[in-house]
Parts: structure tokens; C-alpha cells; sequence
């Protein structure tokens, strides 16, 4: 009878302890995660402003870097509660240089590349531009618009794409559907702007 009461004490007192009871210590319950890595693959661009959209953000909300910065060659990883995000990534002047909607797993994003042009289009005017296509011009279709789900916001706004040296069209449309910017057979070998004024 002895021995059968030490046995269930050394059982209930393994369960208590498993269970976390019983310890100074609280039981660590791990919450599902997920990571989006970001790569920073620029030669001389910060990332300086990472912004999400998610489970328990009620809008955009703070900067997830905090005083942090994404410096070109180094990676950053934001690990964050399961679920479904929209993220942006901006340089300290505020221009987009990454967006993704409708994240819902582990992601690893490399910003930039090996060999890749940044061009940057600014928006000057008071309209938002909703669509950006960019094109090789030896091509004959457009594409598909470069903005996805972003606009670049009037006066202010401002979008980095990385593109492979080359020659290519240009063309902004802003929010009524008009045709704002529209350049042809543009050699892009280097750094380039193009403000949309």
C-alpha cells in the first residue's frame, strides 16, 4: 500500500513539474512564429523603416526596426506572430524600396541584387501614380504593373526598382487613369531619377 501511494506521489509530482507547477520557474509556452528575413543586397542604400499590417495592428503602426538600420550586405530578421501581414520597407527619405501583401509564412526577401540599377520615380504632382510599367524596350507587351497593391503618394511619394543595365520604357499612370509619364528606349546603365512632375 506504501509503495503504491510513492509511486502515484513521484507521478503526480512528474506531472507537476512538467506541467510547470510546483517551480519558481512559469512553464514557457511557445507561440507560433513566423520569419521574414530581409537581405539587404543594395551597394549604398539603407533600409531604415520596415512597416507591418497584421493580427493585432489595428494600421500600419511604428517602425519594426526601431533604432535599427538594414545596411547594404547585412540581413534582418522579423520574427512575428502567425498570421497575415502586408509589409513596406523605406529608405530614410521615405521611398519604398520592398512591399509584399498577404504574408503568411516564412519568407526570406533579398532587397536589390548583384548587378542591379537602382531607378527611382518620384511623385511630384498631386495625384497618386497607381501603376508603373517598365519594359525592355526591344519588347512588344508591358508587362504586368510593377505597383501590385502599392500607389506612390502625390507630392511626397517616391519608389526604388532594381533593374538589370539595359534599355528600357517607362510609363506612370496615376490614379484617374491617365498617363502622366511615358518615356521610350531610356539607357539605364546607372543610378537613375525620374520625377513625375
Amino acid at each position: 500500500m506504501i509503495k503504491k501511494l510513492l509511486l502515484v506521489l513521484i507521478i503526480i509530482g512528474f506531472l507537476l513539474s512538467a506541467a510547470g507547477c510546483g517551480s519558481d520557474e512559469p512553464a514557457v509556452v511557445e507561440e507560433d512564429t513566423i520569419t521574414v528575413e530581409v537581405t539587404n543586397n543594395t551597394e549604398d542604400i539603407i533600409i531604415s523603416w520596415a512597416a507591418f499590417f497584421g493580427p493585432n495592428l489595428d494600421e500600419w503602426g511604428e517602425d519594426m526596426l526601431g533604432d535599427e538600420v538594414i545596411e547594404p550586405g547585412e540581413a534582418y530578421a522579423f520574427v512575428l506572430p502567425e498570421g497575415e501581414y502586408n509589409m513596406a520597407l523605406f529608405t530614410y527619405e521615405l521611398y519604398v524600396v520592398y512591399s509584399e501583401w498577404e504574408i503568411t509564412g516564412d519568407r526570406s526577401i533579398e532587397v536589390g541584387g548583384e548587378g542591379k540599377v537602382p531607378v527611382l520615380i518620384e511623385n511630384k504632382l498631386d495625384k497618386d501614380i497607381a501603376l508603373v510599367f517598365i519594359s525592355p524596350s526591344e519588347s512588344d507587351d508591358w508587362g504586368e504593373d510593377l505597383l501590385g497593391h502599392d500607389v506612390i503618394l502625390a507630392e511626397t511619394g517616391g519608389r526604388i526598382f532594381f533593374l538589370d543595365p539595359g534599355t528600357y520604357d517607362v510609363m506612370a499612370i496615376d490614379v484617374d487613369t491617365e498617363v502622366i509619364f511615358d518615356v521610350r528606349e531610356m539607357e539605364i546603365d546607372s543610378r537613375r531619377v525620374f520625377r513625375v512632375e
